[in-house]
């Protein structure tokens, strides 16, 4: 038997249990302390020993106890230094007892006995905690909670008065006003820096990092600014010595290729209008279109720009703002869902989650509140209240009652919805067209359904009349129906019931494969062998292959002897089988593999590009993507080299439309990237922009590229 999981649970135990030689033990419900040699020190008679934590310590020969649900002192001799009074009694150490008590109902204090259970700091405050020989306190005033520094004995050492106070090491202090500005200050109160820091880190190597807005320094424990406050991020290595980075900056070039703007950024986003979002340190704001600021870094998320409006987020919470910062809803929602002209918002209150409508005038449109709102569908929004489904117009009118259990399907004029377990179909006047039944309906149109009765289908009329009925599938189409038969023939079908049309497929006779018809002849696989056969099933090439593709350009790849060729509709050899790979022609050339190597042939088999290759793609723009390795490179459809393969990647644009290959001409660009930097070529292989970016990126809308430059890090040293 294992016995190491034991071993651990034991020390564990221990660990826990034992303090300065001292164990607690429990009987019949009680507590008392034992010491390392078993011997009774406490007996058994309290509700806890210890501290109110959980921990368990002995200081000088004195420990917390509880009785009835309030903690004291007393010694191990038994002798109570106070009475259980307090609701909570803790030891951050030394010789102090932070201890908190109710002066009434409703306010619960915290104060500090030492050893001797004299009250050293009274119950005033509404938070204590001791950093040494210093606590730091706070009071509540109003919905505000301040903060002081004071040391063991109840002197002042900074007033109570600042919205924060952080001990931060090397007998020093930071402390955070209104204002959210940080000064630096020692343990006895002299203020070392004025209030201009925004934050400062714990010291190391008596050494601080500090932050202005987003950029980071350096200073010292006797408040000297050793750095200067002019980097994205700041490491402190070592005694006098730092790395700092500065921040990545983003340039906007234009199709002439003409460096016009540049910002410091973690991230930049262009959106559809002039602006663009920018990312620094968390924070996201808008730039104009020459990069100046149009919005403040003060947003933890801005959303895309639509119809002048953006979704915004602040400390935890959403709203909807124009784009002169004005609100059409404040930031006070828990979501905002924007769509077209109206917005969904979600509160939640208590636990208890509510859903309004309001329109992008910031004007309420819905009077309840509802556990949810989907997004518009139709005519409505799907609703949900009480756990019940319904629908809201536009108008915020509840123009579905929320009574149904769900509701299936929604078109201009009816609903199925799911009501007590039953199918029903009602109007969107909420008008019972169909009585709720046993049998799932699926729309057609507002003159008839499908009725699902175990394997058939039916279709009816509101009033009850059976039109059709089958057990094969049956696809709904706007102008008719579908019906798909088990041998492959379609049939057409009237909204009246009636067969319209149908589509034959040809006879095959048992253990035949039959494939995809093109150019009006289809592969068909008979006695193990592969042929062709017309669209009323005739055999037109005999089966004598062993594999065969399709027809594509009047001609079809098939497979003889293990190798692949080409034949004609009239079973000539045209391309004869020598490759190992192919695939169907389009645009009068085809991709063949011989001996691991890709490359391209035309129709009468002539070599346009040299089988050398590990793959070859052929580009939406009909430019063909080398591979060569894990190397990428580029030709045109005739099989000329345009670029070597040579670049990680590559991505075909064109300047002045969308970032893609449907068409190319002489300012067509590519972007290419090669050990994680990016730069821009032409068509032909020519560089534009040296391969030195970060990121690399087309902007159609304004036609210029947006380039990245990421920083690296730089030693400095401090004296």
């Amino acid at each position: 038997m294992n016995r190491f999981p034991s071993i651990l649970l034991f020390l564990t135990i221990s660990g826990a249990l034992f303090a300065g030689g001292y164990e607690r033990f429990e009987e019949n419900g009680k507590v008392g302390i034992k010491d390392n040699s078993g011997k009774i020190i406490l007996p058994a008679s309290f509700d806890a020993l210890g501290w109110s934590d959980g921990n368990f310590s002995v200081i000088g020969q004195i420990t917390g106890y509880r009785q009835q649900n309030r903690w004291g002192l007393l010694t191990l001799k038994k002798e109570f230094i106070t009475r259980a009074e307090f609701e909570s009694l803790t030891s951050p150490g030394g010789d102090r007892v932070i201890v908190s008590k109710f002066i009434n109902p409703f306010n619960l204090k915290f104060g500090c006995l030492d050893l001797a259970g004299k009250l050293v700091i009274p119950l005033s405050y509404d938070d204590l905690t001791i950093h040494g020989l210093r606590a730091i306190v706070m009071v509540k005033n109003g919905t505000r909670y301040e903060h002081g520094l004071i040391d063991l004995h109840n002197r002042s050492i900074l007033p109570v008065q600042y919205k924060k106070i952080i001990p931060i090491g090397s007998l020093r202090y930071s402390a955070q006003n209104f204002s959210d500005k940080t000064a630096l200050c020692t343990e006895e109160g002299t203020w070392i820096t004025d209030f201009f820091i925004d934050s400062i880190s714990g010291f190391s190597h008596d050494l601080a990092v500090i932050r202005k807005a987003w950029r980071q320094g350096v200073i010292d424990r006797n408040g000297v600014v050793k750095v200067e406050p002019l980097y994205r991020e700041v490491k402190i290595t070592g005694p006098g010595h730092v790395m700092v980075r500065k921040a990545d900056e983003w340039q906007m070039i234009d199709a002439s290729y003409h460096d016009l703007h540049r910002i410091e950024a973690d991230e930049l986003r262009f959106s559809s209008c002039d602006w663009s979002r920018i990312t620094l340190d968390g924070k996201s704001g808008f730039v104009d279109e020459h990069f100046q600021p149009a919005w403040p870094l003060d947003y933890d998320y801005l959303g895309p720009i639509e119809n002048q409006k953006v979704i915004a987020k602040r400390k935890g919470k959403y709203g909807l703002l124009r784009l002169d910062q004005s609100a059409v809803l404040p930031i006070e929602f828990d979501s905002v869902c924007l769509q077209e002209n109206f917005i969904r918002t979600l509160q939640r209150t208590a636990g208890k989650v509510s859903w309004s409508l309001y329109d992008t005038f910031g004007i309420k449109k819905t009077s309840t509140f509802y556990e949810f709102l989907g997004p518009f569908h139709t005519k409505l929004f799907l609703a949900k209240n009480h756990g019940y489904c319904g629908g809201v117009d536009r108008y915020g009118k509840e123009q579905i009652a929320c009574v149904y259990d769900s509701l299936l399907e929604i078109n201009e004029d009816l609903i199925v919805v799911r009501f007590k377990g039953q199918y029903g179909i009602i109007t969107h006047q909420d008008q019972w067209r169909l009585l709720p039944q046993n049998n799932p309906v699926k729309l057609v149109n507002q003159d008839c359904f499908i009725e699902r009765q175990h394997d058939l289908l039916f279709l009816k009329e509101f009033s009850g009349n059976i039109l059709y009925f089958t057990n094969n599938p049956i696809t709904i189409f706007p102008d008719h129906l579908l019906e798909s038969l088990s041998n492959g023939t379609e049939r057409k079908i009237n909204f009246q019931g009636q067969i319209v049309g149908r589509k034959e497929q040809p006879e095959i006779l048992p253990g035949d494969q039959f494939f995809r018809e093109s150019e009006g002849l289809a592969g068909i696989k008979r006695d193990g062998k592969f042929g062709f056969v017309d669209n009323r099933g005739r055999l037109r090439i005999a089966n004598r292959y062993e594999a065969v593709g399709e027809f594509h350009n009047g001609l079809a790849p098939v497979k003889l002897l293990g190798k692949w060729g080409f034949i004609n509709s009239s079973d000539q050899i045209v391309i004869q089988p020598t490759y190992d790979a192919t695939e169907n022609f389009e645009h009068r050339a085809t991709y063949v593999l011989r001996n691991g190597k890709a490359g391209l042939i035309d129709a009468k088999g002539n070599v346009l590009l040299e089988l050398r290759y590990d793959s070859i793609q052929r580009l939406p723009s009909q430019l063909i993507l080398l591979t060569d390795g894990s190397l990428k490179g580029l030709a045109d459809s005739n099989g000329r080299i345009l670029i070597e393969p040579r670049f990680d990647s590559l991505v075909v644009l064109v300047p002045g439309s969308h970032p893609s290959a449907d068409r190319l001409d002489q300012d067509g660009h590519v972007i290419v990237k090669q050990s994680n930097l990016y730069g821009l070529l032409t068509i032909d292989g020519l560089s534009i922009f040296p391969i030195q970016y970060s990121k690399l990126s087309y902007e159609p809308q304004k036609n210029v590229f947006i380039a990245q430059q990421k920083s690296s890090w730089e030693s400095f040293e401090v004296r």
